[in-house]
């Protein structure tokens, strides 16, 4: 017979376990900071308790004593002792000073612990020998459960330190104050042993009340970190997915298509029954009419292919492309797409850009001189040819199940022309193009087989030869900043710690939030 029984569950409320846990997964300084925020608070329920318990046992004192007059002193020197234990424990309010000064804590609660002991004792003292009464003292258990309860003292060991030496001094006084009782020794014996074992029940007591009360913040800290580092993985995976997704589809397009596949999952958990066939779907295509359109060729393709292995042939594809994208992310260029040899990209497509022109043949000259660079790096045979055009086109998303992002008119097509007539190593522009890039450049005419192609001639395109100028410190510059979607996912990963932190200092001290932000002052 199987035990269904799991006790793996009690682990989270075990002491040293959730101690190590602590630990282990580094928040034990932000728990610290914590459980100081939470002793702040408990200044303030202590402070406002003993102002109230000192005036309730003075107003009893004026309404019962039959000698008003000979309890005036008991009332001033109690007054006089709740102003300096109410003062004293103000300073721990202020949390940044509390971790600036950490014997602060100390120094206080063993001040204001030892003020009520001498005022609850002072004033038996002085009846005693000045009225002939023998007082019972008023404020023992009063101090001890105050000081597990709400002083800030930020470790066990210290609170019943302080918490055993305070029942130190009342044993004492006891044995003392019915020593003069003249009482039988055995009476006195067995009253000596009562208020020994009632003063280590108390601490006993108050003792486990601190553990327990550590293990309760402990597990609900540990609760909060889990929560905390569960939405900042989902809020990252969020901004790494809208990151990437933006590196294949402008944000105009990309939107659309994420509404529809939520649209697609609340239907589908709605209707079951529905072919999915049947379901609308949104076509997300859009008309730019204003645009910039890129094509590169990598010429000598097809011998690369023969000569270089297939991890080679990839890793030198990877290392063009990449620097081809970092380029297109500089010059604020859209790539769209690259097919073997082929790479083509839009200016103007994700936001209007009057400049779209001079950012296509900016990036086009780019291309050539990462072509040249790379080619004396590895000393391969390859070179570039780039045509760009400027003029209108569609662009959108096609597919149901695997969607694809292309763009398409006829600018397309004579931009795609261009490249294809184009000469290696120079930019190969429309007319339309150089008119809007003004005289920023060195322009020839354009090739022969653009003045013999029948694509162009039909459109009656003319055609020019932009010379690259070989600008190596802006290439420097260039190579030298990584893609910006990758600086943006390292520093969330880098960033994920510091936010953490933030969100755990402020994790809610009770239902009813936080003690007051003025007080509270991050490290």
């Amino acid at each position: 017979m199987q035990c269904k029984l799991s006790y793996g569950k009690e682990l989270r409320w075990d002491y040293q376990f959730l101690r190590k846990k602590c630990k282990e997964v580094g928040i034990e300084d932000e728990f610290h900071y914590h459980q100081m925020r939470l002793r702040a608070n408990n200044v303030y329920v202590f402070q406002a308790l003993h102002a109230f318990l000192t005036l309730l046992h003075c107003g009893l004192l004026i309404a019962t004593c039959m000698h008003l007059q000979l309890v005036y002193i008991d009332i001033i020197c109690y007054m006089v002792s709740a102003v300096i234990v109410i003062v004293a424990m103000w300073v721990n309010v202020n949390v940044k000073l509390g971790l600036k000064y950490k014997w602060l804590k100390y120094v206080t609660s063993t001040t204001a612990a030892l003020c009520v002991l001498l005022v609850d004792m002072g004033t038996n003292f002085y009846h005693e020998h000045f009225n002939d009464w023998f007082l019972e003292t008023f404020f023992d258990t009063y101090i001890i459960i105050m000081i597990y309860m709400f002083f800030p003292i930020p470790d066990i060991p210290p609170a019943m330190g302080l918490a055993a030496t305070i029942s130190a001094i009342y044993i004492i006084y006891y044995v003392l104050f019915l020593g003069s009782l003249n009482l039988g020794e055995h009476s006195r014996f067995g009253e000596t042993i009562e208020n020994l074992f009632y003063y280590i029940s108390l601490n006993m007591m108050c003792t486990y009340f601190l553990i327990m009360r550590e293990i309760v913040v402990r597990a609900s800290f540990l609760d909060r970190h889990q929560y905390v580092m569960e939405d900042i993985a989902l809020r990252s995976a969020r901004a790494t997915e809208r990151i990437f997704l933006h590196t294949i589809l402008p944000p105009q397009i990309a939107q659309p298509i994420q509404d529809e596949i939520r649209n697609r999952i609340k239907i589908g958990q709605k209707h079951h029954d529905l072919p999915s066939n049947k379901r609308d779907r949104v076509i997300a295509i859009q008309m730019h009419p204003d645009v910039s359109i890129l094509y590169a060729d990598i010429v000598n393709y097809t011998h690369l292919t023969t000569t270089l292995s297939v991890k080679e042939l990839v890793t030198l594809l990877h290392e063009l492309y990449a620097r081809f994208d970092n380029a297109a992310s500089r010059y604020a260029v859209q790539r769209i797409k690259f097919l073997g040899d082929c790479y083509y990209c839009v200016a103007g497509l994700i936001k209007p850009d009057p400049a779209h022109a001079i950012c296509c043949v900016n990036l086009g000259l780019c291309m050539i001189d990462i072509i040249r660079e790379v080619r004396d790096e590895v000393q391969i045979g390859i070179d570039i040819r780039v045509g760009v055009h400027s003029g209108s086109l569609f662009a959108g998303v096609l597919g149901s199940a695997k969607l694809q992002y292309d763009i398409w008119g006829q600018d397309v097509l004579i931009a795609n022309k261009l490249e294809a007539t184009g000469m290696p190593g120079q930019v190969h522009v429309s007319e339309r193009t150089l008119q809007m890039v003004k005289n920023m450049y060195e322009v020839y005419p354009g090739t022969k087989a653009a003045r013999t192609d029948a694509f162009l001639q039909k459109h009656n395109i003319i055609t020019y030869l932009i010379i690259s100028i070989n600008d190596k410190g802006k290439r420097t510059e260039l190579d030298s900043e990584s893609n910006d979607s990758f600086n943006v996912i390292q520093h969330q990963e880098s960033s994920s710690g510091l936010v953490l932190s933030e969100e755990l200092k402020k994790m809610p001290l009770g239902p009813n939030g936080t003690i007051k932000n003025y007080l509270v002052c991050p490290v």
